[in-house]
Parts: C-alpha cells; sequence; structure tokens
C-alpha cells in the first residue's frame, strides 16, 4: 500500500475538520498535459476511513498524476487542488500556510522535498521557485455561492516581493469579498492550487511571517521616490530593481511596453495599454518609462516585456502604485 506523507496525513486532516470533502482525481501523462482530469472514488466517513481509500487509489493509478482535493459542498467549490503522486511515484510533501482567519492552505513541493512554509508570503516563494506563476480571483458573496468567481490581476515575474505586493493590494481593494490565489504551471496551462487568502469579514492585511503585510508597497517596489544611479551614468527616478528590470529586457531583445490603470479598473483587472517604448539604449528607455509614470501619476503603472517572435509575454511587473 501506498505511503502516504505524513504533511499530506495532516492536511488531509485539516481539511476534515474544516468540514470539507476530500476527493482525489488522476491522469496519465498525456491527460495531463490537456488538463483532462478524471475523478476517483474516495470513501467517505472518519480519518482512517479515508486515508485508506486514498491509499488504495495511489496504488490503483502508481505512474498516473494524482492531486488531493478540498471540496467545500456548501458553496460547491474546491477549496484546495494539490498534486500528491507523479509518475515517478513521488509523493509531494505539503508545507502548511496559515491563512487569514487561521484557515490552512498548501503548497506542494514538486516531490523534491518541503519548504518550510508558515504563510503566505512562503507559499508565494515555493511557487514561484517551481517555475509556476501567481493569478488570483475574486468573488461577492452571491458570487462566491454560486462559484463565479472573476478573475484579478497576475503576476508573472520571479520576485516574491512583488507578488505578495499585488496580492495585498488586492485584498485591500476587496475586504468584502473573497480573494484566492492561484497557482499557476504555464507550460501544462493548467491550475497547481486554488487557495483562499482573505474572506469578508477578515482584517485587509496577509500574514508574512515577519507581521502584517499592508498595502504600502511603493517605495520598495518601483515607486517614483529616490533618485538613483544605476549602471554608470545612469540617473533615474527609478528603484533599482525595476532600472535592472529594463537592463535585463533590452539585452535579451525583448520589446518594452506599459500599462496603466485607475484604481476602479486595476480592482477589476482592466488595464490600458500605453505607447511601447521604442528606446534600445537604457538611458532613454529609462526616461520614456518616467515620463510614463509622470502622465499617469496617481494610477497602478506596469513595465510590460514582450518576445516578439514568441508574441507573449516574458515580464510584468507594477512599478508605481497610488500613494496611500
Amino acid at each position: 500500500m501506498s505511503d502516504i506523507s505524513d504533511s499530506v496525513r495532516q492536511q488531509i486532516r485539516q481539511l476534515l475538520s474544516q468540514g470539507y470533502r476530500v476527493g482525489l482525481e488522476y491522469a496519465d501523462a498525456r491527460r495531463f498535459r490537456t488538463g483532462s482530469w478524471q475523478s476517483a472514488s474516495v470513501a467517505q466517513g472518519n480519518e482512517g476511513t479515508v486515508l485508506g481509500s486514498i491509499a488504495s487509489i495511489l496504488d490503483e493509478h502508481q505512474g498516473e498524476y494524482v492531486q488531493l482535493l478540498g471540496i467545500d459542498t456548501t458553496a460547491r467549490s474546491r477549496v484546495l487542488e494539490l498534486m500528491i503522486q507523479r509518475p515517478d511515484g513521488a509523493v509531494t510533501q505539503v508545507s502548511n500556510a496559515k491563512i487569514n482567519g487561521g484557515k490552512t492552505a498548501a503548497v506542494a513541493s514538486n516531490g523534491h522535498g518541503a519548504g518550510a512554509g508558515s504563510d503566505v508570503a512562503q507559499s508565494v516563494r515555493q511557487l514561484l521557485s517551481q517555475g509556476y506563476r501567481i493569478g488570483t480571483e475574486f468573488a461577492d458573496a452571491r458570487r462566491y455561492r454560486a462559484t463565479s468567481w472573476t478573475s484579478g490581476p497576475s503576476y508573472q515575474g520571479t520576485r516574491d516581493g512583488e507578488a505578495v505586493a499585488m496580492l495585498s493590494e488586492l485584498v485591500a481593494a476587496h475586504e468584502h469579498d473573497y480573494v484566492r490565489m492561484i497557482g499557476i504551471d504555464p507550460q501544462a496551462r493548467r491550475r497547481v492550487m486554488e487557495v483562499i487568502i482573505h474572506k469578508p469579514g477578515e482584517p485587509a492585511t496577509l500574514s508574512t511571517g515577519g507581521g502584517s503585510q499592508t498595502s504600502s508597497f511603493s517605495s520598495a517596489y518601483g515607486g517614483a521616490s529616490k533618485s538613483s544611479s544605476v549602471g554608470g551614468n545612469v540617473k533615474t527616478s527609478l528603484s533599482a530593481e525595476v532600472v535592472a528590470s529594463v537592463r535585463r529586457l533590452l539585452e535579451s531583445s525583448y520589446q518594452i511596453s506599459t500599462e496603466h490603470a485607475d484604481i476602479r479598473r486595476f480592482r477589476s483587472s482592466s488595464w490600458h495599454t500605453c505607447k511601447p517604448v521604442s528606446a534600445t539604449r537604457l538611458q532613454e528607455a529609462v526616461s520614456q518609462l518616467e515620463s510614463c509614470l509622470m502622465d499617469h501619476e496617481g494610477e497602478y503603472v506596469r513595465l510590460i516585456g514582450i518576445d516578439r517572435q514568441a508574441r507573449r509575454r516574458v515580464h510584468e511587473e507594477i512599478i508605481q502604485r497610488p500613494q496611500k
């Protein structure tokens, strides 16, 4: 019988204690690539009954992908999707991430061992380190009951601080809604995780280990404040991190563009495209970005890197936020 790791057992125990139903889905390599999962019937009952049923299913589907589901039967929605078995037989270790209100989310570690996650920031860090992307969705109480979620902003970069900043901004903007974080596998084009990180009535802050993380990130992540000199004679009011991003995009011959949104449009992830940055030299590109920020003062502005040959985005980074 397949050995279920202690961390997966703990996750199942927590799902059951919170009144959620436990389910499983499986897929062979071909179906996994197309996101075509098949449901497995898990015997319901006490913890021992559920664990025994899951172990049998894992045995039956060795050599396949198997994911654990947490299901809210009242809202008829999934509260968790977590890979617990892969074709190589590796069973995922789970890091528990405490979310607002004491609920617990799970982050998979791809079968390569678990990180010691204890908060949303750690969950984000683990997802990004595995090459996954961060997405978001939100819903008011009525839409939540109907499982009708609205897509929010997504993060395509690799910096966990920026991703947490985006999540915090979204939670602050939707303090009366449900907000959930999505882990996305960009290669398989499927979700690897869904977890609610905010519920109505909870504080509009995220627990990030070092205390509550609020939504004021402009000074740390691209707010136009102190003048800096980066890369020799390049002088700019942009942060060193933003200038470094611009340099990397130019060196890789990617097209640089920007998008802007006021607070209302940011909440609905409705961005307007700005004029592309035509410069190919760092100083000129930085100057054009500064002009864009000035034109859209008081709005959100994000930097976009585009691979013109593949016709896809390779970078998204918010470089200006409305001052609180």
